[in-house]
């Protein structure tokens, strides 16, 4: 069972990487224990993990603020990521997968193939979609037969946009959004057809390329929009020089 600071770490995270606290604001172990709902003494170690993490600054006197990533931070983040979760696409199709892997795969594509065909998004198809991709990623991970494949990738969690189930929600955006969740669907059926068929070499490049992508996809298929919005909403900074 997990521990009062363990529930306010995975809120939090959840709630910073979703682009809920503004930018701006001063976070407390007081304004999180009323947040959450606990005491202050979970608050104050729960802020003091993700500061480890990253996901946080230390301000002067008392509080923490949100460190920003910049564009060059997720591309960066996003290449390290493919090249674990390539090794790990690889590692499964040379092993072979037990009935509980194939079932929590099809099971995701089955989740994500129910959205793609709408019309348009609500904030139901979107927090579905995100399980459903955190499943198929985390499965192959956990799966591959080598440990240290989801203790690296517990890192890359942390970051916003990079992470396996990230979307970040942008006004107006929802459209476009749509066809690169398709795009990743397909991505998705491809990769897991080559673990299937024992393709180590396919299964690999395959999910190098989806997982490196979700930056250089985002420009491809949104454009400088995109950028321009996230940048508003204070997940990511601006790159510098």
């Amino acid at each position: 069972m997990a521990t009062a600071v363990e529930k306010a770490v995975t809120a939090l995270r959840t709630m910073i990487i979703n682009g809920e606290f503004p930018v701006t604001e001063r976070i407390t172990e007081s304004s999180v224990a009323t947040l959450l709902g606990m005491s202050r003494t979970p608050a104050r170690m729960a802020l003091s993990q993700l500061e480890a993490e990253g996901l946080l600054l230390k301000l002067e006197g008392r509080g923490y603020k949100i460190r920003p990533f910049s564009f060059r931070d997720l591309e960066m983040a996003a290449e390290v990521r493919a090249a674990i979760e390539g090794v790990a696409a690889a590692r499964l199709a040379l092993a072979g997968c037990s009935e509980q892997t194939i079932a929590a795969i099809e099971r995701s594509i089955a989740m994500t193939e129910g959205i793609i065909g709408r019309d348009h998004l609500t904030r139901r198809e979107i927090a579905v979609y995100q399980e459903a991709n955190e499943i198929f990623h985390s499965t192959i991970a956990t799966a591959c037969g080598n440990d240290f494949v989801p203790l690296s990738l517990e890192k890359i969690s942390s970051i916003p946009i990079v992470s396996p189930g990230a979307f970040a929600e942008v006004e107006g955006m929802a459209q476009a959004e749509m066809l690169r969740m398709t795009v990743g669907h397909t991505q998705h059926v491809i990769i897991w057809d080559a673990i299937r068929s024992g393709d180590a070499v396919r299964a690999e490049n395959m999910m190098r390329e989806h997982a490196g992508a979700p930056v250089r996809y985002a420009k491809l298929f949104i454009g400088p929009s995109y950028q321009e919005k996230l940048l508003e909403t204070g997940i990511v900074s601006r790159d510098e020089g």
